[in-house]
């Protein structure tokens, strides 16, 4: 009986946690990260501001979860899997892949948050954090002289570029508005 309540407790969790992202998802096509409150993400999702801190500190805490649910889509943890001379490629055209699939939902998300507004700066943060595991956990990277922080800024910088020529669709939008 108890294996039942925590299964579903555990579906229930899944449920939150997928609605205040998806809400989050959907606000941000209207306006930037900064702009919304944990009052009007609950009202939109249907759910008290005490279940929302339940699950998170502030709604910057939200945006790094949504950044997860990213990386799990990429497959970023994968990286261990693959052999360290087609890492890099692998990665990025993991990356390049899922926003060029998703382009249209970046165009919408990109016309309200521009590249030194929160949503972006909050990615950038999230970015340097996979990426610097990643360069910290590569055998081969004692072997090159560029320092852990240049090597980091470069990757991180290389998707935000990834990302800028992607915005520059059909529909006009640009990343820096």
């Amino acid at each position: 009986m108890k294996l039942d309540h925590i299964a579903r407790n555990r579906n229930f969790t899944k449920r939150v946690l997928a609605d205040f992202s998806g809400c989050l998802t959907e606000l941000l096509q209207t306006k930037r990260l900064e702009d919304i409150t944990i009052g009007e993400l609950c009202k939109k999702c249907s759910y008290p501001r005490s279940t929302f801190y339940n699950y998170f500190e502030d709604i910057y805490a939200l945006m790094d979860y949504c950044w997860i649910i990213v990386s799990d889509e990429i497959k970023i943890d994968d990286f261990q899997a693959i052999t360290h001379e087609v890492r890099t490629l692998t990665l990025f055209d993991r990356a390049y892949t899922y926003m060029d699939n998703n382009r249209s939902l970046i165009d919408r998300l990109m016309k309200h948050n521009s590249e030194n507004g929160a949503m972006v700066q909050s990615m950038s943060r999230y970015m340097k954090g996979i990426i610097s595991r990643m360069v910290m956990e590569c055998p081969a990277s004692d072997k090159y002289p560029i320092p852990y922080d240049i090597v980091i800024e470069h990757y991180t910088n290389t998707i935000l570029l990834i990302l800028r020529r992607l915005n520059l669709s059909p529909t006009g939008l640009n990343f820096n508005n």
